[in-house]
């Protein structure tokens, strides 16, 4: 990962808009209530925003808002773009895409939405004009990794560019912490920590099955329950405080909101966000729970993949699952 530290930082966020909204509710069965609300209101974005930005010296301190619309008008800009940038990509989103950029049409076109994140990225040709004998290394602060969307965006980018790029992406759902003033969010692991969070994402028995294993031991959701109310309770409490900082927030401009957020309210807002990751790292043994949360080692919780490397067939298989709403809010980042 010391690319990533190392880099500077070229910031980007999706945002819903207005079509995409629509499209999830008439393709993609999604209820209005659930569908994801503007950048500036989200609690967990903002939170990785924050964070990311906090570094001064690692990066440009501007957030490049994108979304789709038709016909495209914000696109992303790379002319100011750094040799030595990494570009951050924020975003709630799953196995086959980014939730902001519309649902899967897997009827009519295939890849759907990875080709307007593609056209997003490339549209104003800098790109490929200020990277072309330079490496372009992208990480994906939203969907999981190993399951679909790096690989096809890798090998998008790859064809469409015309040389190779590296999509970095996560092993698991992941969450902005003190950490993440480094770069990468912290990753959730597999098992027990994905049911506890999303419990739509793996079965009971599945997810005692990983966490079982991966600590050489039997270990079973009824046996920790009762630590794992005691857990649940505080982690709900520290996130509604953080979403009530939130809504005090006047402006609705991202890097405005950003502003604002360090001006009015960094004591109160950096004391959540070191409870949060205090209360994750410390899970296995001050909150009994006896299994990691986050992955101690973030080498261990990214997939790094270059584009030439993915077969047409790997991308076909990806684009035959279909994205679907994944729970209230269309979250998977926290």
């Amino acid at each position: 990962m010391k690319e990533i530290y190392s880099g500077t930082r070229f910031i980007t966020v999706a945002s819903p808009s207005a079509k995409t909204d629509q499209e999830w509710i008439n393709e993609g069965g999604a209820r209005p209530e659930d569908l994801p609300g503007p950048v500036h209101k989200d609690y967990a974005l903002m939170k990785v925003l924050y964070m990311l930005r906090a570094v001064k010296d690692k990066t440009q301190q501007v957030v490049h808002v994108f979304k789709w619309e038709d016909p495209l008008k914000l696109h992303l800009d790379f002319s100011g773009l750094k040799d030595s940038d990494i570009i951050f990509i924020v975003a709630h989103g799953g196995d086959w895409g980014i939730y902001a950029l519309g649902p899967e049409d897997e009827n009519k076109t295939p890849g759907r939405n990875t080709d307007r994140l593609v056209e997003i990225l490339t549209k104003d040709g800098n790109l490929k004009k200020k990277r072309k004998d330079k490496p372009i290394i992208i990480l994906l602060l939203s969907c999981r990794a190993g399951l679909g969307l790096h690989k096809v965006l890798a090998q998008k980018l790859y064809k469409k560019l015309g040389r190779d790029v590296t999509v970095v992406g996560a092993k698991g759902f992941t969450f902005g912490s003190m950490r993440t003033a480094r770069g990468p969010n912290e990753v959730l692991i597999k098992g027990l920590p994905w049911y506890m969070e999303y419990d739509w994402s793996i079965s009971l028995k599945d997810a005692e099955k990983e966490t079982s294993a991966r600590e050489k031991r039997t270990i079973t959701y009824a046996d920790k329950e009762r630590d794992i109310s005691y857990f649940k309770t505080d982690k709900e409490y520290l996130e509604e405080k953080m979403k009530d900082i939130i809504k005090k927030l006047k402006s609705t401009e991202v890097n405005a909101a950003l502003d604002e957020l360090a001006k009015a309210y960094s004591a109160e807002w950096m004391d959540k966000i070191i409870a949060q990751a205090k209360l994750y790292t410390d899970a296995r043994t001050k909150s009994n729970l006896e299994f990691d949360m986050w992955y101690p080692d973030l080498n261990d919780a990214y997939v790094w993949t270059n584009g030439k490397d993915v077969t047409d067939q790997e991308v076909a298989s990806f684009l035959k699952g279909v994205m679907k709403p994944s729970g209230a809010g269309l979250t998977s980042i926290k």
